[in-house]
């Protein structure tokens, strides 16, 4: 066989490949619309998932859990760290806010895969949302109408909600 048949083989066989093998980015959406299949919001979880790369491109339904907890856990530092720059801010609502920076960094620690073999990761994860409640509790009882505030919180759920959504995939 001469060397421009040899290229001819070779590019056929990349084509019919490259056609028949879905690609990363397909797989990945399928994998995203399955977990997200758990979630409370759909459109957010899909919209959550697939803006964070190594979220979208995770191989399998484990890795794409850990990432997804881990940008739970980096958003409630953030939500913690925006509430704390918050009191600062609003003397008037600080005993507030402060308690809102308190529950975001604790819900950190509740935010991981360690209770799925033990079938309590999904129990664990919703522990975090627990303490988020807990803020908005106090925010509205202790009468604080920060926009930026309940901004932050509405992101945090969103995050949250497609972390909360791979647990309970990868628990079923």
């Amino acid at each position: 066989m001469g060397s421009r048949n040899r290229i001819m083989v070779f590019s056929a066989t990349v084509l019919y490949l490259f056609l028949h093998f879905p690609s990363r980015t397909e797989a990945g959406a399928e994998l995203v619309g399955e977990v997200c299949q758990y979630s409370r919001h759909y459109q957010s979880c899909v919209q959550t998932l697939t803006s964070h790369p190594q979220t979208f491109s995770a191989p399998n339904g484990k890795a794409i859990a850990e990432k997804a907890l881990e940008l739970a856990r980096k958003e409630s530092v953030h939500t913690s760290d925006f509430f704390t720059g918050s009191a600062h801010k609003n003397p008037g609502s600080k005993p507030v806010l402060q308690k809102c920076a308190s529950s975001f960094k604790q819900a950190v620690q509740f935010l991981n895969l360690s209770g799925l073999e033990g079938g309590t990761a999904s129990l664990d994860v919703h522990y975090a949302l627990d303490l988020a409640e807990y803020c908005r509790d106090a925010l509205s009882s202790g009468r604080v109408q920060i926009d930026s505030a309940t901004a932050r919180v509405q992101k945090w759920t969103a995050v949250y909600d497609a972390a909360q959504a791979t647990v309970v995939f990868l628990e079923n």
